[in-house]
């Protein structure tokens, strides 16, 4: 099977033209090799209802767009090739099954890349899109395949890389309640057993191991799956009426606030991080924008207008975070007091100091010379729309620390929304009697994002020219059936992508090239 894609793909890229008249113009013709290809994956946390969503986003586009739907699960590559890592999956109780697969998912990345799965999935697509026998060259089909599930960053990568604007991820999410639940009563799970599977398969600390919850934060819509059928139904359509521009769709009041954010994130200069913050009233309208570094004399930030720029890259030519700094001072002070006190001696003298830096040392925040996004956006905001600020709601694309949040309580912000978690942040633990991640009344709301991402804000929502009217001006009605996406790519190009990754795969015996 392996030399027949090899030889497909061969085929397709070396072709110049596909049954196509030489009286076409170039620009024709290159369009006329483009497929109708999509490519959807998806990244939840586990717990999440995916085959709820799964089955909706397949109906819509069956019945709206008349695709055809391939289902393409990464935990079956697991299976598959657990024998390679000297493992089996055995099913004894859920957990130890959960547990398995994480660990032999771990493995398989670690031997053979953190992309491996990804690469087997890629491998999927080419040998479904293998011609027939009657035709030498690849036909362009309406059909989409659904990625269940991405686990790590380099599996996303591989397919924005290879598939670029033909593909899309879809971070999906319910509360932690209905993660709870789902767990509970469909797979008879304890207690215990959720929290521990629930932590491990958000984020490992180790490089091969599952990133979820920084992979989640990379993806082009968020969703949440706890509403109605019915409500998730129309959070789908809305979302690919988007892909294919079947449709005028604009943006929510959230979607142009969280990208607002995400805009002035860009103006931070800080070491560490880029976080953009944007503060709304009570009806969603953007009052002000945040974003973290150095605040000046007479007030604001450092920008490049400033006659003096003294942020953390220019200070006094001590170009580095001062809040790393001021953490190795107290951690070299306490195994300084340690190694005086005869508690430990000079041969373990840097192991110790080691273990102290990286214990909670390590998460604080108190000593950055920069402000925080939230903050800037509420001191601005308070200055500009005075008690407008109260009932409000920020927008934030990272959680709140726990200094700031005590900030944004006292400020009566009613609503705070974010995309990338915050580990170090102790905001539930010092203000649960304050804040939710739920939706409780007589509370500030902490609650993840739903909407389309930032980085896909323009792409989605900018009008193609002359979509939307014809020349009569009359506004044009899209049949959905044979509508192309919005973006198409060539079948001469993709091709030669994926053989690079046919051709990885057999090197690292992953595929046995004489295969048929």
């Amino acid at each position: 099977m392996a030399n027949a894609v090899l030889k497909s793909q061969k085929n397709i890229s070396n072709k110049e033209n596909i049954t196509l008249g030489s009286d076409i113009g170039v620009i024709k013709k290159i369009k006329n090799t483009h497929t109708e290809e999509l490519i959807i994956s998806i990244c939840g946390f586990i717990g999440t209802d995916i085959n709820s969503f799964i089955r909706n986003l397949q109906n819509v586009l069956v019945d709206d767009f008349k695709y055809e739907t391939k289902v393409i699960k990464m935990s079956e590559f697991i299976v598959q090739k657990s024998s390679m890592i000297n493992s089996d999956i055995t099913k004894i109780t859920q957990i130890d099954r959960y547990n398995q697969l994480i660990e032999c998912g771990n493995d398989l990345r670690e031997r053979f890349g953190k992309s491996v799965l990804a690469e087997l999935a890629i491998n999927q697509i080419i040998t479904d899109r293998i011609p027939n026998k009657e035709s030498s060259f690849y036909q362009s089909k309406r059909v989409c395949y659904i990625i269940n599930s991405i686990k790590n960053q380099e599996e996303l990568d591989l397919f924005n890389l290879v598939y670029q604007g033909i593909h899309f991820s879809f971070g999906i999410f319910s509360s932690i309640n209905d993660r709870e639940k789902y767990l509970k009563n469909n797979k008879s799970m304890t207690l215990s057993e959720i929290y521990q599977i629930i932590d491990r398969d958000s984020g490992e600390e180790f490089k091969h191991g599952q990133t979820v919850r920084d992979t989640f934060t990379e993806s082009d819509f968020f969703i949440n799956v706890s509403d109605t059928e019915k409500s998730l139904k129309v959070k789908i359509e809305r979302y690919l009426s988007l892909i294919f521009n079947s449709n005028i769709i604009t943006p929510t009041s959230e979607e142009t606030a969280m990208y607002q954010a995400s805009s002035a994130a860009n103006n931070s200069a800080c070491l560490s991080r880029q976080v953009g913050a944007a503060l709304t009233d009570s009806d969603n309208n953007i009052i002000s924008l945040g974003w973290n570094d150095v605040p000046k004399y007479g007030g604001n930030l450092y920008s490049n207008e400033s006659k003096s720029d003294f942020r953390c890259m220019n200070f006094n030519n001590q170009t580095k975070c001062w809040n790393d700094q001021e953490k190795n001072l107290i951690s070299k002070e306490l195994t300084k007091i340690l190694l005086d006190e005869k508690l430990i001696n000079q041969e373990n003298e840097e192991q110790v100091f080691n273990k102290i830096r990286n214990s909670k040392i390590k998460s604080l925040v108190e000593f950055s010379r920069s402000i925080h996004a939230e903050m800037h956006a509420l001191i601005i905001g308070s200055q500009i729309a005075g008690d407008k600020v109260k009932g409000g709601k920020i927008y934030i694309t990272t959680y709140p620390c726990h200094n700031c949040a005590r900030h944004l309580i006292v400020a009566g912000i009613e609503e705070i929304y974010y995309i990338e978690p915050y580990r170090k942040s102790l905001t539930m633990k010092l203000h649960y009697d304050a804040m939710t991640e739920n939706n409780e009344n007589n509370k500030v709301k902490i609650l993840m994002y739903e909407g389309v991402s930032p980085r896909k804000y323009m792409d989605l929502f900018k009008m193609i020219q002359n979509s939307r009217k014809n020349s009569s001006g009359e506004m044009i009605d899209y049949i959905k059936n044979n509508i192309q996406p919005k973006k198409t790519l060539s079948l001469q190009a993709i091709p030669t992508l994926e053989s690079l990754v046919t051709k990885d795969l057999i090197s690292k015996k992953l595929l046995n090239e004489t295969e048929e």
